[in-house]
């Protein structure tokens, strides 16, 4: 299943109240129900996907315990997801902490024992199926949708879960827009009875493994065989995997795992015919013979089309943004691509913003949080004028704490580990994971690189041999070697660089010259090269012209005046409708925050 809805409480007639409402929430979001459970402690409703898809919530009669999962799961070499009365079995056998360390994939699984009338609930090592949680006076809820639980009772927006989005797109550690709904840890198994959390435990932690214990070939050997036991397992759940594939070094990655196994599996990518990453997929395609779509979105994206992607993400990503993205996957759901396949954290394979650590890369000392959140989390072109001075946001400061309390623990690792941590915990999770999470209302989504078992041999691979993507272009050499041959998107091989084929990364240093030239001209003249581009594509003025955008977007009318000051958001709206606004990105996440509490608004 995809979406589903828990009401946990010691008080029966509040409890089936509670989760009644909850219901009909949900059913106006997803439809009808495809199971329900209901018992006097705790009740449950699970919904399929968007493409039909997805399991019913399974129950042992013998002890009365049921169990539902969303997202992708698999348990050991044998069970994945569609087997969930076998895995509720390995629960009754083994318990939850037995499970968790079987268990890979991007999941949430609820369970609940009726020997001991708890409810269980694990969460994936990195958190990437987002699922939420609020606390009432007589019961907790849960859900996939923090706007279904926002929606069960009053709320109160959360500023800084409201500025991280409208400033960088992205809602981190456990917010969301309303200080009631709150996301669950990743790696987490939550134990609640009587209708209250029993307690927390972490199964898995970055700081049980081993950096750099894994070097040379068994090292390139090790992350091929782990990628190529992942798309198995991925393949026995799927008739027809559609695979991302770019112009990229991550996306071939998971190509090859696909060409190593013997399975074909169709790909897919985004953007104009005569891009390159376009130009390489289909090129790769050809070479390989396998099933390749292609998605150019060339219209300005409506009102109509942004308000379908909100029901994928809730607001909670950009819906101009992911309107893009759906369209897309709705083309490879006419195809019947059942799963899609992604490359995403195959950049941590590559020592992702390791350049940030010169020159002291590897060495045992505590990450510069402040300059990392300078950097890279707090490197946002925003307006912070829409806030009251006192309740704004230092970013960089702000950013700077979470790292700080993401690597508490890991002071004494390397700092190419450290900033690993904080990548996964930070971008992955929150960035990442909301994307996932979105997709996954429409059919599975999951990266083989976020598999336990790729993860674990990746962090733990040297550091010197994950730098300059020594890892990934080894494994291809070593298992796919034609694929390796096949330029990237920089004109040049995703192969090791040797004596004998140098001349062939020629390539390279003209683009390495043209991002030196390109960065000397922005510390000129203050401009983004990229300005042009988003600016000219951007279809904020078109959608401004849309009378149900002018009602949302009113200064008067807007859910979010509670915590922005008046005449600042006249003033940013104002500007908004000039051609040479500033704050695109900006705006497009004002309108889905407002959606949201528009649609929220509707419900009741």
């Amino acid at each position: 299943m995809s979406n589903f809805i828990v009401t946990f409480s010691s008080k029966e007639k509040r409890l089936f109240a509670r989760q009644l409402k909850l219901e009909a929430i949900a059913e106006s979001q997803f439809g009808d129900p495809s199971s329900r459970i209901n018992l006097d402690w705790v009740c449950a409703a699970s919904f399929r996907r968007k493409n039909g898809s997805g399991s019913v919530i399974t129950s042992d009669p013998g002890t009365g315990s049921w169990l539902l999962s969303s997202g992708l799961w698999f348990y050991s070499d044998s069970l994945a997801g569609g087997d969930e009365s076998r895995l509720l079995s390995k629960y009754l056998d083994t318990g939850a902490e037995g499970l968790s360390r079987q268990l890979e994939g991007s999941f949430v699984i609820i369970i609940a024992d009726g020997r001991t009338q708890e409810l269980i609930v694990i969460t994936d090592i990195t958190g990437t199926q987002h699922s939420y949680i609020r606390r009432l006076e007589d019961s907790i809820v849960f859900s996939n949708s923090s706007l279904i639980l926002a929606g069960l009772d009053n709320y109160t927006l959360d500023p800084a879960g409201c500025q991280e989005f409208l400033y960088t797109g992205v809602i981190y550690e456990d917010r969301t827009f309303f200080r009631e709904v709150k996301r669950l840890e990743p790696a987490r198994i939550y134990r609640f009875s009587k209708g209250n959390l029993k307690n927390v435990e972490r199964y898995w932690h970055i700081s049980n493994l081993a950096p750099d214990s894994l070097r040379g070939k068994s090292a390139v050997i090790g992350l091929g065989e782990a990628l190529c036991n992942a798309v198995r397992k991925i393949s026995k759940v799927s008739s027809r995997p559609v695979c991302d594939l770019t112009g990229g070094y991550d996306s071939r990655a998971i190509f090859s795992a696909f060409l190593t196994s013997g399975i074909k599996p169709a790909t897919f990518v985004s953007g104009s015919s005569e891009s390159a990453d376009v130009t390489v997929s289909r090129n790769i395609a050809n070479i390989f013979n396998v099933p390749h779509l292609h998605f150019t979105c060339k219209e300005p994206v409506s009102f109509e089309q942004a308000a379908s992607a909100f029901y994928c993400t809730d607001g909670e990503y950009d819906i101009i943004d992911y309107s893009k993205v759906l369209q897309g996957h709705l083309l490879t759901l006419e195809e019947g691509c059942d799963v899609s396949v992604i490359g995403s954290f195959g950049e941590v394979a590559r020592g992702y913003w390791w350049e940030l650590l010169l020159p002291h890369t590897g060495d045992c000392q505590e990450l510069d949080a402040r300059e990392l959140s300078r950097l890279r989390y707090a490197a946002h072109d925003f307006d912070p004028s829409l806030f009251a001075f006192e309740e704004r946001l230092d970013l960089v400061s702000h950013f700077a704490g979470i790292i700080r309390r993401v690597n508490s623990d890991l002071k004494d690792f390397p700092n190419t580990f450290q900033m690993d941590n904080a990548y996964l915990y930070m971008r992955m999770r929150c960035w990442y994971g909301k994307i996932a999470s979105s997709t996954e209302r429409l059919r599975p989504c999951v990266s083989p690189f976020q598999f336990r078992s790729v993860l674990e041999t990746v962090l733990q691979t040297d550091w010197h041999l994950r730098r300059g993507n020594r890892l990934i272009t080894g494994m291809l050499a070593e298992f796919q070697p034609r694929l390796a041959k096949v330029p990237l998107e920089g004109g040049y091989p995703a192969q090791p660089l040797k004596w004998n084929n140098f001349y062939r990364f020629w390539p390279m240093l003209k683009g390495y010259g043209r991002r030196g030239i390109s960065k000397v001209r922005r510390a000129l003249t203050g401009k983004k090269t990229s300005e042009t581009f988003f600016q000219r594509s951007s279809p904020r003025l078109q959608l401004w012209q849309d009378e149900k955008v002018k009602a949302i977007m009113h200064p008067s009318k807007m859910g979010i005046r509670s915590l922005t000051e008046a005449e600042a958001t006249s003033n940013f709206l104002k500007s908004s409708r000039n051609k040479n606004f500033a704050y695109d990105a900006q705006w497009n996440r004002l309108l889905s925050l407002e959606y949201c509490l528009h649609v929220l608004k509707a419900m009741k």
